[in-house]
């Protein structure tokens, strides 16, 4: 390793199985950059302080993940458009000594969806989950065009809000926001899980009779109940894996100018 390595990280809690190491320095390899990237394991309330050591160390960006992308979100001097709609960063530039917050979530799954030849417009979605990380893919699923996306959760008033912060941007782009009502029979061209079942919380709650074309879990690494579901009704699925993948492409590109080829890391992971 040499001084000329640029110097990088992700940041979260906890962090040893973060892939982002593996795949950001794959993707170095490709243009010949000279990579340090490190996971860095931080809690929330540690956190700001440890972006202000990391600067001092001539770390050039971070990337964000779970529990940190809302917090990352209010501490960042300046914002992409994307960052502002969704409350949320994951990816974090330093410009002229100052933070520049961005997210590449919403566009890792749109990628990623694409390249499985999902396609969203003009489609009926639905999305399970109400938090961070549902919130964080609506501004780019809606600028897909869906005919309509349709939204549920365990506490529903948390969909409800969701409906009324997402509309003016909806309506801009021609998409329709509804909630999935109780026992509605609807078929969806695609079922996107966003809550934290995958996780191993066992209060998630998924409506009954669920129909859908394509089920895709957010979470990636393992079998979960909802890829189960989509096993049982015949459905084609996938979990997150593409999304991660996707997502750290864009924020490479965002860091380095560069688009990696993502295709042959699968094999590598």
């Amino acid at each position: 390793m040499t001084e000329l390595n640029k110097k990088f990280a992700v940041l979260g809690h906890p962090i040893s199985h973060s892939l982002s190491p593996k795949i950001h320095q794959y993707f170095a390899s490709q243009f010949g950059i000279h990579l340090d990237y490190h996971k860095i394991d931080v809690k929330s309330m540690n956190f700001k302080k440890t972006l202000i050591s990391l600067r001092q160390e001539g770390y050039e960006g971070f990337n964000i993940t779970l529990p940190l992308k809302n917090i990352a979100y209010e501490i960042c001097d300046e914002l992409s458009l994307r960052a502002e709609q969704t409350k949320s960063v994951n990816t974090i530039s330093i410009k002229e000594d100052k933070l520049f917050g961005d997210t590449t979530d919403g566009l890792g799954l749109v990628t990623d969806l694409i390249s499985k030849n999902v396609s969203l417009e003009n489609k009926k979605i639905l999305v399970i989950g109400a938090g961070g990380a549902s919130n964080g893919v609506m501004f780019d699923l809606i600028l897909q065009h869906p005919q309509g996306i349709f939204l549920t959760n365990r506490t529903i008033s948390k969909s409800h809000d969701m409906v009324d912060y997402w509309t003016s941007l909806a309506k801009e782009n021609g998409v329709f926001l509804n909630i999935l009502r109780f026992k509605e029979d609807i078929t969806f061209d695609l079922i996107i899980n966003a809550t934290s079942s995958s996780l191993g919380d066992s209060r998630a709650v998924f409506p009954e009779n669920l129909k859908g074309h394509f089920w895709y879990d957010m979470m990636y690494g393992k079998q979960t109940p909802f890829l189960l579901m989509a096993e049982q009704n015949k459905a084609k699925f996938s979990d997150g894996l593409g999304m991660l993948v996707e997502q750290a492409a864009a924020a490479f590109n965002i860091w380095h100018r560069q688009k990696p080829d993502t295709k042959s890391i699968y094999q590598i992971l």
